[in-house]
This record gives structure tokens, C-alpha cells and sequence, in this order.
């Protein structure tokens, strides 16, 4: 079983592992959720995502594969939070 301690440090270790490609992708979440005409699925949404960190910082970081799994994860941690806080608020 899953507990609260247990999500958090998954997030936190996350979050020290490439904080500013963590903020690429938590934008690119945001844009891809603002098109308010989009049809896409939460997968397309979440392929979209990816493409467009990896052109973002493959400028930077050539060793892409390293960042590929942990971009995947945080933007399904960070997802599944946004929605949970928006089904408790109403959002």
C-alpha cells in the first residue's frame, strides 16, 4: 500500500533530480491544457508533452534517455496531484 510519506519523497526526489526540466514540462502541461478546442487525449496530451521537453532541452542535456522515464513519471505524479486537488476543490 501506498501512503502519503511514501508520494512524497517520489515527488521530492524527483523534483531534485532536474528541477528546471521539471518546470519545462510543468509549462508544457499547462499550454497543452489551455488549447481550449483540443480533442486530445490525456495520452496524445502526455506524448505532446515529451516531444516538446526533449526539444527543449536536448540543446542541453545530449543524454536524453537518462531524463525520457523520469519526465514520464512526473508528469503522471504531477497529473494525478492536479486532478485530485481539482476534484476536492471543484476546479
Amino acid at each position: 500500500m501506498t501512503n502519503i510519506a511514501q508520494v512524497a519523497v517520489g515527488v521530492i526526489n524527483l523534483i531534485e533530480d532536474g528541477q528546471f526540466i521539471y518546470s519545462i514540462a510543468a509549462n508544457a502541461m499547462d499550454a497543452v491544457e489551455a488549447l481550449q478546442d483540443s480533442e486530445l487525449s490525456g495520452a496524445e496530451k502526455k506524448k505532446w508533452v515529451i516531444a516538446f521537453v526533449k526539444s527543449a532541452v536536448f540543446n542541453i542535456i545530449e543524454n536524453w534517455d537518462a531524463y525520457a522515464a523520469l519526465i514520464s513519471d512526473f508528469i503522471d505524479k504531477i497529473k494525478t496531484a492536479y486532478n485530485a486537488v481539482r476534484g476536492l476543490f471543484g476546479g
